[in-house]
């Protein structure tokens, strides 16, 4: 049988081995391996949008305040407990935060809460507030901010705070 009919033989007898789908001898034995895989999920959160400026206004002669507002996003993970700290260095004691002006130096009281109406929920420095469990999802943080009526000796100008919210996460 001349060489190219018997590569040609082989190759059909090859092909009808390999279209029974059956390689092994008659009788072998198989054995497996099994991967065990693991993952593991950390507990996180992440801010995704900081606050905006938050802008009240006080006029002193009329005793009159006008609360501003401003929120941040946060997301954490699904399930994960949520704690929120806010603190300043300007601290008046107790639910009472205060926004200071250098030239001259003037201090003006104002209170903060977690609601956008400032009627509920008020926030002290460094008094930790739980959240609802994490979502996996965006959530929004409101803030209200507004000055405390029967301030008489505050003169016209800008007063500052830097209020930073800290997040505790865990199991």
């Amino acid at each position: 049988m001349p060489s190219m009919f018997k590569s040609l033989a082989l190759a059909v007898a090859g092909a009808a081995l390999f279209a029974t789908g059956s390689m092994a001898p008659a009788g072998a034995a198989t054995n497996q391996a099994v991967l065990t895989v693991n993952a593991t999920v950390t507990n996180n959160c992440d801010v995704l949008t900081q606050p905006a400026t938050l802008s009240m206004t006080y006029n002193p002669i009329q005793l009159v305040g006008t609360s501003g507002t401003s929120s941040f996003t946060y997301a954490c993970t699904l399930g994960a407990s949520v704690a929120v700290t806010p603190t300043s260095q300007y601290v008046a004691g107790g639910n009472q935060w205060l926004a200071e002006k250098l030239d001259p130096q003037v201090n003006l009281f104002y209170y903060l809460y977690n609601d956008l109406a400032c009627a509920s929920n008020q926030l002290s420095n460094g008094t930790s507030e739980s959240l609802s469990a994490g979502t996996g999802a965006s959530q929004t943080y409101a803030i209200c901010g507004i000055p405390i009526v029967g301030q008489l000796y505050t003169s016209a100008g800008i007063y500052t705070d830097t209020v930073t919210f800290t997040f505790n996460f865990g199991p």
